[in-house]
C-alpha cells in the first residue's frame, strides 16, 4: 500500500494494522470483520458528538480569529459576510423544488453558521436556523433532469450549517433533529432516483464516469458522514466512497497518470471542488484511511472501463489524496494548461473558467504556486465559488505561510493527458500554445471533442487562435462545436477523425504527443494521428518564446488526390469583434491588445486560401467560451489544395497592438521558393534571422537562402537560426543539416528529431 502522501490506495491489511490506534475514530463494520472482529453488518463512521467536524474542527476557531484581520483572510471574510447578508429566496415556481435557489440558500445558511460559531454571533445563528427551518424536503417535485450534479451545494451547505450550529448554544435539540430529518430525506430521494432507479442511473451515471457520479457521490457521501445513524447511511456511504476511490484513483480512467482529466479542464474543475470539500471533511472526521464496502452498481463494462474488477461487498479503504496522488496531480495539470491571464482554456466542452479550491492544498503540503494561481487571475481573481461554495474553506485552509510563487516550469509536455503546452513566461502577456493529441481513456469521455492535432494560441493578453468551446443549443445532443470542422486541424474531404456520437460512441481516433524537446531557444513537440487513410504528423516549434512554426507531414494509402484543407479559427471578425483580414497566403486576426498573423504554404502546388460559407451561429464559425456563455461567430480560413498527401508549413506570428518596434512588434516572414516539393519561410525577429523548411518526398536536398548561403538537408522539417543570438538547429526525420558545408545538426538515423542549441 502506498503511504498517505502518495494518494489513493486500497488495502484492508493496512486498516487492520492501524485499527488499534484509531479505535476511538470512525470505522466500518465490514472492515472490522476483515480484521477478525465479529460485527454483523456494515456501518459508517460513528457520531462522536464533537462539533464541528466537517468543514472545520473545534481547534480551527482560534486560528480563524487570529487571522481575519490580515490579508487575504480579511477579503475572504468580507466575501463571506456578503453571502451571509443575502435574504432567503423562495423557489421561483412554488410547485417545483429549484436546485439553484436552494443551493444559494444553503450557502447563505452556511456562511451565517460559520459566523455564529467563530464570532459567537447569535444573530447569525438565528438566520442560519431560519434557513434550516424554511428548507422544504419536497425535492421530488423538481423538474431538472440533471439535478444530481447540482445537489452538492445544497446538501453540503445545509449539512455544514447544521454541524457548525451544533457547536454553538443556539440550536435546540428539536430543531437539530428536524434539520437532520429534512437533509436526510432529500438525500434519500436523490439516492433513490439516481442511484437505485435503473433508468436514471443508466442514463446519467453509468455512461458518464465523470463529474456526474463524482458530484452525486460528494453530495450523498457528505450527508452519510454527518448522519451515520440514519438507516440508509451505510448504503449511501459505500456507494459514494466506492465512486470517489475509483474515479480519482489509478484504475478509474478519469485522471491520467500525468494528471490530465478525461473530460477537459472545465468539467474537471467542476468535479474537483466539491470533492475537495468532502475529502477535507473526511480528513477532519476520520483522521485516517476511509473504510468502505464496494458498491459496483454504477461501474461500466464499456471501453475504456471494461475490466474494472469491482466486486460488490469487497472490503477496501480509501487513503485520502489531499497530500498527493492523482487528485492533486489533476490540479497541477490544470495549472499547466492555464491561459496567461489565469482562465483555463475552453478545450472540450468548456468555457473560460478559473480553478476553484487549489489554495486549500497549502494546508496539506501544497506549495505557494496554488495561491499564486488563485490570486493572479485577470478575469476571476480569488475565485471561491466555481462548482462549489468554498469561501469558508479558504478562510480555514489557505495557509499564508505558503508564499505565492510562480510555478517552477514553463513549457510542459504531458503525453498521457495528450497535451503539449508551450509558454514563454508566467506573465499576463505571455505567448502560449496548447497542442492536443489524446489517446485511450484521455479522449474517451462524453465531454470530449474530435480535436486530435488541434492547437490554440494566446499572446499579449488575448485569445487569438481558438478552440471553439461549448456551444450546445440542444441539451439532448452533443455540442455543435464537438466535431473536427470546429477545430484547427487538417480536413480531408471535409473531415478529420470520425465524428463523435452520443454517450459512449466517442468517435475521434487515438492521437499521440511524441518527440518533445524543451530547450532554451527552441521548444518542440509532435502530434500524430491516423484518419481518412492518412497518417498526420503535426510538428510545433516555439522559437525564442516569441513565435511558432507548424509543420504538417502527411502520408496516405489513398490512391488518388483529395481535397485537403488546413483549417484555422481566429478570435476576430464577424460578430466576435476585433479585425480580420484574409491574406493571399494566410490571414490576420487582431483584438484590442494583440493580434496574430498566420502565413501558410504547401509542398503541393495550387494552394488557395479561402473562407468557408458562413451562416450565423453555425459550424464552423460559431463559438461559445466567454464566461457570460454568449455564442458568437468568428472568422475561419481554409488553406486548400487538391493532392494525395500535401505538406503544410505555417508560421504563427503574434504581436502586441501599438508596438511598432522592439521585441513585441509584428514580425516579418517572407517565402523562399527553392523548388518543387519543398517550401520555406525566412522569419526576421528581434532575436535574429531564422528559416523554416518543409520537404516532401523526393524534394531537392539543397537550397540557396536569400543571403546566398547554401543549405543542404535530407530532413523533412528544418528550423534553423542563420543569424543572431542563441543559435539553434532543429530537424525532424533527417540525418543532417549543413550550412555552407558546415554541419549544424546531425543524427545517426532519420527516425526522430535532433536539436542543437
Amino acid at each position: 500500500m502506498q503511504s498517505r502522501s502518495h494518494g489513493v490506495s486500497l488495502s484492508i491489511r493496512t486498516l487492520c494494522r492501524t485499527h488499534a490506534a484509531r479505535a476511538a475514530l470512525a470505522t466500518l463494520a465490514l472492515a472490522l470483520a476483515a480484521c477478525g472482529t465479529d460485527v454483523p453488518a456494515p456501518s459508517q463512521p460513528r457520531d462522536t458528538g464533537v462539533h464541528p467536524r466537517l468543514l472545520a474542527r473545534p481547534e480551527h476557531r482560534d486560528l480563524l480569529r487570529s487571522r481575519v484581520d490580515r490579508e487575504p483572510y480579511a477579503s475572504i471574510l468580507a466575501t463571506l459576510k456578503r453571502r451571509a447578508e443575502r435574504p432567503y429566496t423562495e423557489d421561483p415556481d412554488p410547485e417545483s423544488w429549484d436546485p439553484r435557489t436552494n443551493g444559494d440558500n444553503a450557502s447563505t445558511a452556511q456562511a451565517n453558521a460559520l459566523l455564529a460559531w467563530v464570532f459567537e454571533d447569535q444573530a447569525a445563528a438565528g438566520k442560519a436556523r431560519e434557513f434550516l427551518r424554511r428548507l422544504e424536503p419536497d425535492w421530488d417535485t423538481n423538474s431538472v433532469l440533471d439535478i444530481n450534479i447540482r445537489m452538492a451545494k445544497t446538501l453540503m451547505g445545509y449539512t455544514n450549517a447544521w454541524d457548525l450550529l451544533s457547536a454553538t448554544p443556539w440550536l435546540p435539540d428539536e430543531e437539530s433533529a428536524e434539520a437532520e430529518r429534512k437533509i436526510t430525506e432529500i438525500t434519500g430521494q436523490l439516492f433513490a432516483k439516481y442511484v437505485e432507479h435503473d433508468f436514471f442511473r443508466n442514463l446519467l451515471l453509468l455512461p458518464a464516469q465523470n463529474n456526474h457520479p463524482i458530484r452525486t457521490a460528494d453530495a450523498i457521501g457528505y450527508v452519510a458522514l454527518a448522519f451515520p445513524g440514519h438507516p440508509s447511511a451505510a448504503t449511501w456511504w459505500n456507494w459514494s466512497i466506492s465512486e470517489l476511490a475509483y474515479l480519482w484513483g489509478p484504475d478509474g480512467q478519469y485522471v491520467q497518470p500525468d494528471g490530465g482529466a478525461s473530460e477537459g479542464p472545465y468539467y474537471a474543475s467542476f468535479a474537483w471542488g466539491p470533492t475537495a470539500a468532502f475529502f477535507i471533511a473526511l480528513d477532519n472526521a476520520l483522521e485516517g484511511p476511509v473504510a468502505f464496502a464496494r458498491d459496483c452498481r454504477t461501474r461500466s463494462d464499456e471501453d475504456p472501463w471494461a475490466g474494472h474488477g469491482c466486486v460488490d461487498g469487497e472490503q477496501a479503504t480509501l487513503e485520502l489524496p489531499l497530500r498527493g496522488g492523482l487528485f492533486t496531480k489533476s490540479v497541477d495539470w490544470s495549472l499547466s494548461l492555464r491561459l496567461p491571464w489565469g482562465s483555463r482554456p475552453p478545450a472540450d466542452d468548456g468555457v473560460f473558467t478559473p480553478f476553484n479550491g487549489s489554495p486549500l492544498l497549502t494546508s496539506f503540503g501544497g506549495s505557494g504556486v496554488y495561491r499564486w494561481d488563485w490570486e493572479q487571475n485577470r478575469d476571476s481573481p480569488q475565485d471561491m465559488e466555481f462548482g462549489s461554495d468554498l469561501i469558508a474553506h479558504h478562510l480555514v485552509y489557505l495557509d499564508d505561510a505558503a508564499a505565492a510563487e510562480e510555478p517552477p516550469f514553463l513549457t510542459r509536455f504531458m503525453p498521457d493527458a495528450g497535451n503539449a503546452v508551450f509558454r514563454s513566461d508566467w506573465g499576463e502577456e505571455a505567448r502560449w500554445l496548447l497542442l492536443l493529441a489524446e489517446h485511450g481513456s484521455a479522449r474517451k469521455a462524453i465531454h470530449d471533442h474530435v480535436d486530435g492535432t488541434s492547437f490554440s494560441l494566446a499572446a499579449y493578453g488575448e485569445y487569438l487562435l481558438i478552440d471553439p468551446g461549448y456551444y450546445k443549443p440542444d441539451s439532448l445532443d452533443n455540442a455543435k462545436t464537438s466535431q473536427s470542422p470546429s477545430h484547427n486541424v487538417i480536413l480531408i474531404d471535409g473531415r478529420s477523425a470520425p465524428d463523435k456520437g452520443v454517450f459512449n460512441n466517442f468517435g475521434d481516433a487515438d492521437a499521440w504527443i511524441r518527440n518533445t524537446h524543451d530547450g532554451a531557444a527552441v521548444e518542440y513537440a509532435e502530434a500524430h494521428q491516423d484518419y481518412q487513410d492518412t497518417h498526420v504528423e503535426r510538428s510545433v516549434a516555439f522559437i525564442d518564446g516569441r513565435y511558432f512554426v507548424v509543420g504538417d507531414r502527411l502520408a496516405t494509402s489513398h490512391p488518388a488526390a483529395r481535397a485537403h484543407a488546413w483549417r484555422l479559427h481566429g478570435y476576430a471578425g464577424l460578430t466576435s469583434g476585433g479585425n480580420f483580414e484574409r491574406l493571399p497566403d494566410g490571414a490576420r486576426w487582431e483584438r484590442a491588445r494583440a493580434g496574430v498573423e498566420v502565413r501558410v504554404r504547401s509542398t503541393a502546388p495550387g494552394l488557395a486560401v479561402v473562407e468557408p460559407p458562413y451562416t450565423p451561429l453555425t459550424v464552423p464559425h460559431v463559438h461559445e467560451f466567454e464566461k457570460d456563455r454568449k455564442a458568437a461567430d468568428h472568422a475561419v480560413i481554409d488553406a486548400t489544395v487538391e493532392a494525395e498527401a500535401p505538406g503544410f508549413l505555417a508560421v504563427l506570428l503574434p504581436y502586441k497592438v501599438g508596438a511598432d518596434s522592439g521585441p513585441d512588434a509584428p514580425l516579418r516572414a517572407a517565402p523562399i521558393a527553392p523548388g518543387p516539393g519543398i517550401v520555406a519561410w525566412q522569419i526576421e525577429s528581434d532575436g535574429g534571422t531564422d528559416v523554416a523548411i518543409l520537404r516532401g518526398a523526393g524534394a531537392p536536398e539543397e537550397l540557396t537562402l536569400p543571403g546566398g548561403q547554401v543549405l543542404e538537408t535530407d530532413a523533412e522539417l528544418v528550423v534553423l537560426r542563420i543569424q543572431g543570438e542563441r543559435p539553434f538547429a532543429l530537424m525532424a526525420r533527417g540525418t543532417r543539416v549543413l550550412l555552407d558545408g558546415a554541419p549544424r545538426v546531425t543524427a545517426p538515423d532519420a527516425t526522430g528529431v535532433a536539436v542543437e542549441e
